[in-house]
């Protein structure tokens, strides 16, 4: 251990002269690819000789191979022959006999084998467009560059490669003749035998000697030796897993996985900071964030002085790292980290970390201009490509406040706008993704569920479009679940929460899903009085937002008639002052509910009510003004003044029946028929003939209370209903109603108490 840090020390020295060298050296597998190119390429033009078309499916597969080969850790020959025998990407046997011999005979024979890849003439001939290989596609780019260095090298360094490439071939063979199973028939005479041979006497020196061969081609840890990661190959794969880790984890390595060949490129490549990177995600994403700061401060340990002009990004490991500690509210450790990072960012010109640095770091100290943000991307032009996606965020960053501070929609809008314009005009996939999802969040803040819906369908319709894996899939998906189980369909809503877990896992991703499968189980607890269900809920809400989870637990509170512990809840949130502007109405709302759920006069209730109300009004909140409208509507029905109620509900009816769940359209479709038979002249026939055209409405809420499973308001209904027409004499429609009281309430049986709540 003390070893090996040591060398990681004299590895980070500054003073050190151990540089990377500007120029990769061929590898074994390196030759070996070329060698099975040139196959390739000799079958393709005996089969145009001969007239015989090579099948489309065998040439994807065979460029599928190729690929894969070339951007992935070098292999040793026995696992690079498995892949070509087995699997998807297996030869046919003539390619693969041909591909055998080859190798045996570049072994058996000279030198000269290895400098024919370094003439330009016989690479002219793999790279032969006839045959379907580009000297301008990446195999072309890959195979002229190997045959360059190799030019460059001189003739000790070509025997040393020779040899090499030698004993990289027989261990490969080696190992496949002491593989398990029968022994693999390899062209060209090495091992050329299908029986088995009889097994040896296991004797003292036979075992050593297994055990020293094994030591000469594998490690401890049983990784082998010859597999080694090149820079260009270890920059392929952390860019490919460090996208999948942020859009799409599911098809990500699994985490042990993912940390084995993160360990693999550092021990190959110590001087490279990005698998630190890599690892520091993969830490992440399992919440062992002890080891994820580990890796940033590790990465950040290589000196930048040699690293910046080599791989560009070393800042951003600056901003990651104050980013982890702002998240844990490490204040003053954040804004150091952001310090250095934007001291290198002016050190080494990079205008684009510097903004993001600055932004932080304004950001942290509450000192963020957001009225800057509109003239600055007004300014901006097709020339500082740079910025164009920090604008962008910075527009998002701003419709964001703007929401929670209860802005005009008018205002957010046009900031939307202009964001649309910057991501269409520079094609920012995911912005606009996340443009749509942000639009469909402003819509349901602002009330119109109806098309914010819309929004998340078309999110989720576009979704190949937009990156299976994008943070705003995640929110649409939580949105439209939480609007399907208020439309009263949950089978679908449970559907959309699955695919949310198996898409997004892990947070902070899974925060949407998870935030809306809270709200789920809480509402279904209390419209079917499972209190425990709907407090465990909370419970979990609570780690996730400690402000609505204590206005949950108000409503509940409220639903079960505790109105002094939801007072208390209620009154302890009101006092804060740095809450979302909507979550402070709606605790208002909520205080103004718990007054009237009493059933007494108040006439703090009304004022309360009242103030919210031109709040609502002010702020453009359509749908919750509604809602303020309908409990005004039954605060003034308490009051004995139907006139007042009846216009009060009759406002608030088509914004709620527009955007509302069927909970609410249920609801007020009651308190609207309760209006209108106050409203209608006290008479007997006037009164039962206005009932009996209500009939409908009040059928049709306790469809929708059933659908919903919402018991005590279908009792309700029915107490209702049985009432009215036990006083107009109605002795037939009272036992109706009364018989279908008695059998709903046989099925589902409540508590009496929870009976009769507005």
């Amino acid at each position: 251990m003390a070893t090996e840090l040591n060398d990681e020390l004299d590895t980070l020295d500054p003073t050190s002269k151990l540089l990377p060298a500007r120029i990769e050296s061929p590898t074994a597998h390196k030759i070996v690819v070329l060698v099975l190119l040139k196959q390739y390429v000799i079958n393709k033009k005996v089969c145009l000789d001969t007239g015989i078309s090579m099948r489309p499916q065998r040439r994807r597969m065979f460029y599928m191979l190729i690929f894969k080969l070339i951007q992935e850790a070098d292999k040793s020959y026995d696992e690079l022959h498995a892949l070509l025998t087995t699997g998807r990407y297996k030869l046919d046997k003539l390619m693969l006999e041909a591909f055998e011999k080859a190798m045996s005979e570049f072994c058996a024979g000279s030198i000269e084998a290895l400098f024919d890849f370094a003439e330009i003439q016989n690479i002219d001939e793999i790279l032969n467009e006839n045959y379907g290989i580009s000297q301008f596609s990446m195999v072309g780019v890959y195979v002229r560059r190997v045959g360059v260095v190799l030019e460059r090298l001189s003739f000790s360094d070509m025997m040393d490669m020779y040899r090499s490439i030698c004993s990289f071939y027989e261990r490969g063979v080696c190992a496949m003749a002491s593989g398990p199973g029968p022994r693999k028939a390899v062209a060209g005479g090495v091992l050329h035998r299908e029986e088995t041979p009889p097994p040896l006497a296991k004797d003292k020196s036979t075992e050593e000697e297994k055990k020293n061969d094994d030591a000469v081609g594998r490690c401890a840890d049983g990784r082998n030796l010859l597999s080694k990661w090149a820079p260009k190959q270890a920059k392929y794969f952390i860019n490919k897993q460090s996208e999948l880790l942020e859009r799409n984890e599911r098809h990500s390595l699994s985490p042990v996985e993912l940390q084995r060949k993160v360990q693999e490129m550092i021990q190959d490549l110590p001087l490279t900071t990005t698998p630190y990177f890599l690892g520091y995600m993969n830490q992440l994403r399992v919440r062992d964030f002890y080891n994820s700061l580990s890796a940033l401060h590790r990465a950040l340990d290589r000196s930048p002085v040699r690293l910046m002009s080599q791989e560009k990004g070393y800042q951003y490991f600056c901003i990651n790292l104050a980013v982890l500690h702002a998240t844990f509210e490490h204040r003053d450790e954040a804004l150091s980290a952001l310090r250095e990072s934007i001291m290198l960012a002016q050190e080494h010109g990079d205008k684009r970390s510097l903004n993001l640095a600055n932004t932080w770091y304004c950001l942290l100290r509450d000192e963020l201009p957001l009225s800057t943000v509109r003239r600055s991307v007004s300014e901006a032009n097709e020339v500082d490509g740079s910025l164009l996606q920090n604008y962008t965020l910075a527009l998002h960053f701003a419709v964001k406040l703007g929401t929670v501070a209860g802005y005009k929609p008018l205002r957010l809008f046009d900031l939307l706008h202009h964001s649309d314009n910057l991501t269409n005009r520079n094609n920012f996939v995911d912005h606009a993704s996340e443009a749509l999802a942000l639009r469909s969040a402003v819509w349901a803040a602002y009330g119109r569920h109806e098309v914010s819906a819309l929004y998340s369908q078309l999110l989720l319709t576009a979704r190949d479009r937009f990156s299976n894996g994008s943070a705003g899939l995640g929110s649409a998906l939580a949105s439209y679940a939480l609007w399907l189980q208020l439309q009263g369909k949950p089978q679908m809503s449970r559907l959309l929460l699955d695919r949310g877990r198996c898409r997004f896992p892990r947070l902070p991703s899974a925060e949407g899903w998870m935030i809306s499968q809270c709200h789920v189980i809480i509402q279904a607890g209390i419209y079917q009085c499972r209190w425990h269900d709907a407090l465990k809920a909370c419970d979990q809400l609570y780690l996730l937002d400690i402000s609505d989870a204590l206005m949950q637990r108000a409503s509940i509170y409220v639903a079960k008639r505790e109105f002094f512990n939801a007072r208390r809840l209620l009154d302890n949130l009101v006092t804060q002052t740095e809450l979302p502007f909507l979550l402070r109405m709606r605790i208002k709302v909520m205080l103004g509910y718990c007054g009237l759920a009493e059933g007494r006069f108040s006439s703090e209730t009304t004022m309360l009510l009242m103030s919210v109300a031109e709040e609502m009004a002010e702020a453009q909140m359509d749908y919750e003004l509604a809602l303020v409208d309908m409990l005004l509507a039954q605060q003034l029905l308490l009051l004995g003044l139907p006139q007042k109620a009846y216009q009060a509900i009759k406002r608030a009816m088509q914004d709620i029946h527009t955007n509302g769940g069927i909970f609410e359209r249920a609801r007020t479709d009651f308190v609207f028929v309760r209006c209108l038979l106050a409203v209608t002249p006290n008479n007997v026939e006037a009164r039962k003939g206005q009932l009996m055209k209500s009939l409908d409405l009040l059928e049709r809420a306790a469809k929708s209370f059933k659908k919903l499973q919402a018991h005590s308001k279908v009792l309700d209904v029915y107490v209702f209903l049985a009432q009215r027409f036990n006083e107009f004499g109605e002795r037939t429609l009272r036992n109706k109603y009364a018989g279908e009281f008695r059998r709903y309430f046989t099925d589902h049986p409540i508590p009496r108490e929870y009976l009769g709540s507005p």
